[in-house]
């Protein structure tokens, strides 16, 4: 990728204190199509971070108000804020100055003086590296909603399966249980009908064979019916369909079916 390409799509907070070297910076950003806005104050740097985040942080070590370095701990300890490059710029060059400044967070050194083409590579290396990042990031949020979309056409398969077992399984329950359950409901219903020939033990004892009956072809009726999977935990690591009836469903009519007979 072009180098021009980078700045010209880039915005560059400089905080530089010495009007001629703010000059120089400025004027050599300018002329590869980058946004700059430069300040010469800590205390006007973190306003304009606070007002609107650049793509890159120019920051002077040595400044009126304070130590850039202080600037740059900051940064690095404010979420949102903490992927900004900073370079630092300095006239200091001697190796525990660069150690210092790297180890407070920036990303890269500058000495004064520089070289032009020196000081453009550098912030164009910095730029880079922000790109990467971001095309990074940006492929690992397309990422994790691919996964999250597999996730739930898996979640929408086992369930499809689930309920495909579930209904051969209703269909052979209907099959080999609806016929004799309903021999039985029907004769209880007849012993009942006739209570002189009863006494009242039978008849409780016939009358709770007959709920019971009543209760099973409503289970076989819910799994007729169902059109979703309701899994509930019948013990720890193991779960169950649920095949309570909803309200207004199959059981609500079977149980009033049941006080009107």
């Amino acid at each position: 990728m072009a180098k021009s390409n980078i700045l010209a799509r880039s915005s560059i907070l400089l905080v530089e204190d010495d009007p001629v070297q703010r000059a120089i910076i400025c004027d050599l950003l300018h002329e590869e199509g980058a946004r700059v806005e430069a300040v010469g104050t800590l205390a006007a740097g973190r306003d304009c971070l606070k007002a609107s985040l650049p793509d890159l942080l120019l920051l002077d070590r040595t400044l009126p108000d304070g130590e850039g370095l202080r600037l740059c701990e900051e940064i690095r300890a404010t979420p949102g804020m903490q992927e900004l490059p900073v370079v630092l710029i300095t006239a200091r060059d001697r190796v525990e100055d660069r150690v210092a400044g790297l180890m407070h967070g920036a990303d890269d050194y500058i000495s004064k003086p520089f070289h032009a083409k020196e000081f453009l590579a550098r912030v164009h290396g910095c730029l880079r590296t922000l790109d990467l990042q971001r095309e990074l990031h940006l492929k690992a949020e397309e990422l994790a909603a691919k996964n999250r979309l597999l996730l739930e056409a898996q979640e929408r398969l086992v369930r499809s399966e689930r309920l495909a077992a579930i209904g051969e399984v209703s269909l052979a329950i209907r099959h080999e249980i609806n016929n004799p359950l309903g021999t039985i409901i029907g004769f209880t219903d007849l012993l009942l009908m006739q209570p002189a020939h009863l006494s009242a033990e039978v008849q409780h004892k016939v009358d709770l064979i007959r709920r019971s009956a009543l209760r099973i072809r409503d289970v076989v009726r819910r799994l007729e019916g169902l059109k979703d999977d309701r899994p509930v935990e019948y013990i720890p690591g193991l779960s169950m369909t649920n095949l309570s009836p909803r309200p207004g469903g199959v059981g609500g009519e079977s149980a009033g079916e049941d006080r009107r007979q």
